[in-house]
């Protein structure tokens, strides 16, 4: 099975690609959805998360208020790498569950939709790597728009990660997600073409 990589940077449009490839039938397993269940209540991942953080990340029903634990880890960049340390490889021993049940299933191609592909240096992993690529313009104000937060702090997060530019160079195919829905399925388009074949 060819397993393929998705990436991008923050508000670079990526969720609209895997949603674009999962439309045109492909299976993807999503690294949020997985970062996602091993905070559920009761997991380890969560249990770790309040002995390094405290109970100030838990809301009113005891489940992990995100935007606290963002508002803590994107002022401390020692924070973020302790809450990497603890989810990096619970998120990675999921993808790897998911992986092997497609494997088995006898698919042909699949993907893994993750935003740190490269930050944490998992592209060797893969077959090819698709970068989701926008302007770094757009990328700001979809950011702020998307998460209702201040100019410096979209700037903040969007340099937390590695340059689209840079990313660009290390991508098997990119898809400019700066233009229209239709432009950007083309590109989606001839980019699983080349992948089938």
């Amino acid at each position: 099975m060819k397993w393929i990589g998705i990436t991008g940077g923050i508000a670079s449009g990526k969720s609209t690609v895997t949603k674009m490839i999962q439309d045109l039938g492909f299976s993807v397993i999503d690294a949020d959805v997985l970062a996602r269940e091993v905070v559920l209540p009761g997991t380890f991942g969560l249990k770790a998360l309040v002995q390094q953080f405290g109970l100030e990340i838990l809301s009113a029903n005891q489940e992990l208020n995100r935007s606290r634990l963002g508002q803590i880890i994107f002022q401390n960049q020692q924070k973020r790498v302790l809450l990497e340390r603890i989810l990096h490889p619970l998120i990675q021993w999921r993808a790897l569950e998911e992986r092997l049940l497609l494997e088995r299933s006898g698919l042909a191609v699949a993907f893994y939709d993750a935003a740190l592909i490269y930050e944490k240096e998992l592209a060797h992993k893969f077959d090819g790597v698709i970068l989701v690529d926008a302007a770094p313009d757009v990328q700001k104000k979809r950011l702020i728009a998307r998460n209702n937060i201040s100019t410096e702090d979209a700037v903040s997060r969007i340099a937390a990660q590695i340059p689209l530019e840079k990313k660009k160079q290390l991508a098997n195919f990119v898809i400019d997600n700066s233009g229209d829905y239709q432009a950007t399925e083309k590109q989606v388009r001839l980019v699983l073409e080349k992948i089938r074949n």
